[in-house]
Parts: structure tokens; sequence; C-alpha cells
């Protein structure tokens, strides 16, 4: 069965978050431009050389000041951050995918983000006929989104757009050992499992799969 990662409902909610977000920042700036406007006119009717002209000038100043300090953080890092993730929905949502079809190795929880999106590292693996070796692939998937229903050994069959993990299916449960599979440090030592044999039976579970 396929299960897909990401969803229209996704992407709408990125949508109306990043409209929330821009509808903070243009409301605090029309407010601040409304007290800014107001102070200057009142500045510009006042007598030469009145008290008061420093009275606006500072307030105008504190609040330019606090406009500042609210537009850093709120625009730099929350509006960017937000309008990434809305960028690469709409990246996924719309763009070319590409799918393979590869055995699940294991997750590698590191302190990672990928288009300032927190994400977990998927490695799969894939044999090489040619340099008799097992190549690793990489896949990202978001933290915030339920884990992939994967385990050691599973034949997949996943797409993936800018190296996220938009869809997968599990073709075969536990389709390879994890000594096949070359995760146990043991295999290495002893060389219990023949290449010529790896060979055979990924040939065999994958093309049984492809018919």
């Amino acid at each position: 069965m396929v299960q897909t990662v990401y969803s229209d409902a996704d992407l709408l909610a990125a949508i109306k978050q990043r409209n929330r977000v821009l509808g903070v920042f243009w409301a605090v700036t029309l407010l601040y431009a409304a007290f800014a406007i107001g102070w200057w006119i009142f500045y510009m009717g006042l007598p030469y050389n009145d008290p008061q002209q420093s009275l606006a000038k500072g307030m105008v100043y504190v609040a330019s000041g606090l406009y500042v300090v609210f537009l850093f953080p709120f625009m730099g890092i929350k509006y960017h951050r937000v309008n990434r993730y809305y960028k690469l929905l709409c990246t996924i949502s719309e763009g070319i995918k590409n799918e393979e079809k590869c055995y699940f190795a294991f997750f590698a929880e590191k302190d990672l983000q990928k288009e300032y999106v927190d994400v977990v590292s998927c490695v799969f693996k894939t044999w090489n006929k040619k340099k008799q070796e097992w190549m690793e692939r990489e896949v990202y998937h978001d933290v915030e989104k339920e884990w992939p229903d994967l385990e050691q050994g599973d034949l997949v069959r996943y797409a993936v757009q800018s190296n996220f993990l938009v869809r997968y299916e599990v073709l075969e449960r536990k389709a390879l050992t994890a000594e096949e599979l070359g995760e146990d440090d043991d295999d290495y030592a002893d060389e219990e499992i023949e290449e010529q044999d790896l060979d055979e039976k990924v040939e065999q579970t994958e093309e049984g799969e492809t018919v």
C-alpha cells in the first residue's frame, strides 16, 4: 500500500500560516506608520523651538526602535522559515519526483536542517554488482510528519522531491537480514555471506516484485 507523506492539506495549511504571519507584519507596520505620521503631523504644527518638539521626536525614535526589534526576529527568522517551508511544499506538489527501489537500512537522527526544515535521515541501501558492495542512499524526512513505517531489510519503492521523502511503498517486509545488508559487524569479520549468493538473492527479490 502506497503511503504519502505530504497532502494538499499540508500545502493549504502552509499557505494559511504564511498569510497569518504576513497579516501580523502588515498590521504592525501600518500601526507603526500611523503612529509615526501622527507624531510628524503634531511636530509640524508646533511653533518654532517648542519644548514639545523633543517629545514628538522621542516618541518616533522609541517606536522606530521597537519596530526594528520586532522586524528582525519576526520577519528575518519566523517568516523566512515559514516561507521556505511553503516554497518546499509548492515544489513537492508541482515538481518532478524521482522514484527508486532500495532496501531500508536505518534512521539516522541528526541535528540536521534541509531547506530550514528539521529532518531525520532515512538511509537506504542498494547493491552495486560491479563493485560488489552496498551503496547508501540518504533521504530526508520531515520530523514533524509521522515517521515512515519501515523496518530494517524492507524492500521499498519510494519517491523523492528535492531529496525529501514524498511517498513510499513497502514491497516486501524483511526481504534481507541485517547481515545481508552489511549492518552486522560480525559479517565483516567472518564473511559468512558469499557475494555471489547475495547477488542472486537481491536479483530474485527485486525481480519478484517487478513481475
